[in-house]
């Protein structure tokens, strides 16, 4: 049997880190005045969503 845990843990530290890299993006873009509707079509996040970023309710681990 092959050890996947190696992989595994390597593909969630690299998603660790473009998550934060996005939602950082996400706030850098905020702070410039780009609307949430035009981030979230970028994003492929809601509006919605965009806003509980801005307003510091979304993701607390990034």
């Amino acid at each position: 049997m092959t050890d996947h845990g190696p992989a595994i843990r390597a593909k969630r530290a690299a998603y660790d880190a473009a998550r934060a890299e996005l939602f950082a993006e996400i706030r850098a873009a905020l702070a410039d005045n780009v609307g949430p509707s035009a981030i979230a079509r970028d994003s492929n996040f809601t509006r919605e969503y965009i806003g509980k970023i801005r307003d510091g309710k979304g993701p607390k681990d990034v």
